[in-house]
């Protein structure tokens, strides 16, 4: 036996709750391998061998072969050792701590086919109907997991010990058999020991818990009749009612006060009942059916379509937000409730985090939901559903959360620093940690406005620390926005003192670049032309920026490019009113005569809140700034977003914002039932000093021009403005490539969510025989911030030390 060696084989990556150690026993067992295999805490997984050179070299090209579907091997070391020591069997050990530099943990998992079989068989007594079902490869992950290595004492599982006696085999001794796919599942439980659901009413009292049947069957009969249920889930919990009832809908949005128009997600059983109302591609269709199961959004194929989806669900808008049922209780309550879409919108007061703990859940949504489906599982972690469009084939994240984390980006180029924190922007906030070369963002947090949500996204940075392993000692830097105000400054501030460690101000619109820059591998020495384009980020100047076009590199950025400046009389209440930001720009081109009389022509006051007083002391403010801007209440702004709101009123699609982006997805809508081709457009732009100036006063201008002419649909007018403008910034961005002797030009920021006006650019850029960089892992929103404030510090760390 000459040729018999002791090895030893690390594995690194998502190789924890992905049923690898059951899936590494038994391919060692079947090529009669002994040893032994245990988790190492973030280090992966560890195995000890023993076997023949061949036999052990096909064991490794097995593992590459046959690894579970959802596991991802970034990693495998193989070391040999000198051991005299002969293992006569093959065991898992006991998981030990082991400290690496990334995550072995996945996301959490959308139930599997296997787990649904054994829910519907009446011969599974233990698992029929039983909505926490799950299995080695599917169930509750990232909420669920306390720390590392992952085991069911480190979950919030570890309530609920496996039972010893079940029908037709207790979870001991699934857990324990080897042909099992529960064997070593960490996260499954049976109706003998695991969780319970109880529905409750809104008095908290109980209204049925003796069975699983009779709960379904009433919450069904609940929502069928109108009522709008709460019902917690794997991350936290859920709004749900019908989808076709305008009523209903109607009144779940007066309950929830601030959401007068935005969209709701709907769930549905499966795709065949929306085939005929909604628009799915390839893509769209591999997505909703992948195991991260997010809510993506789906055009519809006739715009008036109401059969089975209310008007009411996303007023305005060409398109709908659908997922797919993910874990058992969603499948269950179809179920009963029958094949009809259902609205599954996040259980939380408006710009507060959703309550994860039973009484906090009552407390939260005692005016919002009729009555309450809980269960008694702890929630470590609350994560919402993820959402996402499609450009083609390239996938544009809208919100990243249950599905995707807390899964990394890695970085293309080495890196020495072990650790370092970044706190995101104020809206749409994740929050992310650096390790090493790699980039962990936090789970949706929000709108850091308020208390609780602050808390959050503290909490979600200290847990992602946490399950990293990193030291205080390894915190390097402190990452974020370059606005002074936020809160997320603030506590960026607060971990700088905290962690002994430096803070870097990131450029909002540069962190957006650097952010795109990484996941396209741009190398270290390499620059590109960056536009970031969105609604608001606070400027080097002090101004708000937002049409940005900056010639970046790692190291830093200049600024080439922008819309004109524009006034917002009255600040943000411009963001509110499109009116009054509409209002703004054209006093600033015309003054105070002809400006008054196109008020007049298209009845400007009738959208203002206050009517003519208003707009009477909006004029006032103007003339009492004398052209002298930015000045009191007066800030000036080259934000794509208040142009694209600014046409958007002008052409009837929105007068009044009520949610994030809505004037600019309602264009959109608009846009999508008109022909481009209808309408001769041109942006103009000049270049001074170096600078171009993309000139938004003329544009404006010429929008109301083309509607007295009368000549033309508001429709068609949307679609040619979203395609010219995207050339004009195309146009602008393949001059400033030439010019600097750059190959690469990006487009990221909110307005990249807009189809027709980043495939404008695409064209454009491509056509030049440059190349073009977009996103298709981290948002071009807001939510990709956090990852370019780390890259951005990262970067002045070195510059520094």
């Amino acid at each position: 036996m000459t040729d018999y060696k002791t090895t030893e084989i690390i594995i690194t990556g998502i190789v924890q709750g992905v049923g690898f150690r059951p899936f590494l026993y038994n391919l060692a067992r079947s090529l009669n391998l002994n040893g032994y295999i245990l988790n190492r805490g973030n280090a992966g997984v560890r195995l000890v061998l023993q076997g023949s050179s061949q036999i052990l070299r096909k064991f490794l090209e097995e593992i590459e072969l046959k690894k579970p579907k959802i596991s991802y091997i970034e990693n495998i070391e193989v070391n040999y050792l000198e051991n005299s020591q002969e293992f006569k069997t093959l065991e898992i050990q006991k998981s030990e701590q082991g400290r690496g530099v990334s995550l072995t943990l996945p996301p959490d998992i959308a139930i599997c086919n296997d787990c649904l079989r054994d829910m519907r068989s009446p011969q599974k007594k233990k698992y029929y109907n039983y909505p926490f079902i799950a299995c080695a490869e599917c169930g509750p992950r990232f909420t669920t997991v306390t720390e590392l290595p992952y085991d069911r004492e480190r979950s919030t599982m570890i309530e609920f010990p496996f039972c010893m006696q079940a029908e037709p085999e207790s979870c001991v001794q699934e857990y324990s058999d080897f042909n099992n796919r529960r064997f070593h599942a960490q996260t499954f439980a049976c109706s003998v020991c695991g969780p319970h659901y109880k529905l409750f009413n809104k008095q908290r009292e109980i209204l049925k818990y003796d069975s699983i049947e009779a709960i379904l069957q009433e919450t069904a009969k609940r929502i069928n009749e109108g009522n709008i249920v709460a019902v917690k889930g794997i991350g936290g919990v859920h709004l749900v009612c019908l989808a076709d009832n305008d009523d209903i809908i109607l009144k779940l949005r007066k309950r929830k006060g601030e959401r007068k128009y935005k969209p709701f997600a709907l769930m549905v059983p499966n795709l065949k009942i929306i085939e005929s109302i909604l628009k799915i591609s390839e893509k769209e269709g591999e997505l909703l059916n992948s195991y991260r199961r997010p809510i993506v959004l789906l055009e519809r194929r006739t715009p008036n379509d109401n059969s089975i989806i209310s008007k009411e669900i996303a007023p305005g808008l060409n398109n709908v937000g659908i997922m797919l049922s993910y874990s058992g209780i969603h499948h269950l309550l179809f179920d009963y409730i029958g094949n009809k879409p259902l609205v599954y919108t996040s259980g939380n007061k408006s710009y507060i985090p959703m309550a994860i703990d039973n009484i906090k859940i009552f407390d939260q949504l005692q005016d919002l939901a009729d009555v309450f489906l809980l269960h008694n599982r702890p929630i470590y972690q609350r994560a919402d559903d993820s959402v996402l469009r499609i450009h083609d084939d390239k996938v544009k994240l809208i919100r990243r959360s249950r599905g995707y984390v807390p899964e990394y980006l890695p970085l293309s180029f080495e890196v020495d620093v072990p650790g370092a924190i970044a706190t995101g922007p104020l809206l749409a906030a994740t929050g992310a940690i650096l390790r090493r070369n790699r980039i962990f963002p936090t789970q949706h947090i929000g709108n850091v406005s308020h208390l609780e949500t602050y808390e959050f996204l503290k909490n979600a940075l200290f847990h992602m620390k946490t399950l990293l392993q990193i030291n205080d000692s390894e915190i390097k830097f402190i990452a974020c926005d370059a606005h002074p105000e936020f809160i997320t400054t603030k506590l960026a501030r607060e971990f700088s003192i905290q962690f002994k460690c430096d803070l870097y101000r990131i450029q909002h619109h540069y962190a957006h670049i650097l952010a795109l820059m990484a996941e396209n591998n741009v190398k270290k020495n390499e620059s590109i032309i960056g536009i970031s384009t969105d609604g608001v980020g606070y400027g080097e100047d002090g101004n708000i920026w937002g049409g940005e076009i900056l010639l970046s590199s790692y190291y830093d950025y200049k600024r080439l490019g922008h819309l004109e400046y524009q006034p917002m009389i009255g600040g943000d209440r411009c963001t509110k009113y499109p009116a009054r930001m509409t209002a703004s720009i054209i006093l600033n081109s015309l003054g105070v005569e002809k400006s008054t009389k196109i008020f007049k022509k298209i009845k400007l006051e009738n959208d203002l809140e206050y009517k003519n007083t208003e707009l009477e002391t909006l004029i006032s403010q103007f003339k009492q700034a004398e052209n002298h801007f930015p000045s009191q209440n007066i800030p000036l702004t080259s934000s794509t977003g208040r142009i694209f709101d600014s046409i958007s009123y002008l052409l009837g699609a929105a007068n009044l914002k009520t949610y994030r982006g809505e004037p600019a997805m309602r264009l959109e809508g608009m846009a999508i039932k008109g022909n481009p081709d209808n309408v001769e457009l041109k942006i103009g732009f000049i270049k001074k000093n170096g600078m171009y100036k993309i000139i938004t006063s003329d544009l404006v201008l010429e929008i109301i021009t083309l509607l007295e002419e009368g000549k033309f649909k508001n429709e068609d007018i949307a679609a040619r403005f979203q395609i010219e403008f995207g050339k004009t910034f195309a146009e602008i961005a393949i001059k400033l490539a030439n010019e600097n002797g750059v190959k690469k030009i990006g487009l990221t920021g909110g307005v990249a969510y807009n189809y027709f006006f980043s495939k404008a650019i695409k064209e454009e850029v491509l056509h030049s025989g440059l190349i073009f960089l977009e996103h298709n892992i981290v948002p071009p929103g807001d939510a990709g911030i956090s990852t370019g404030q780390l890259i951005g510090g990262l970067f002045k760390y070195y510059t520094q030390n």
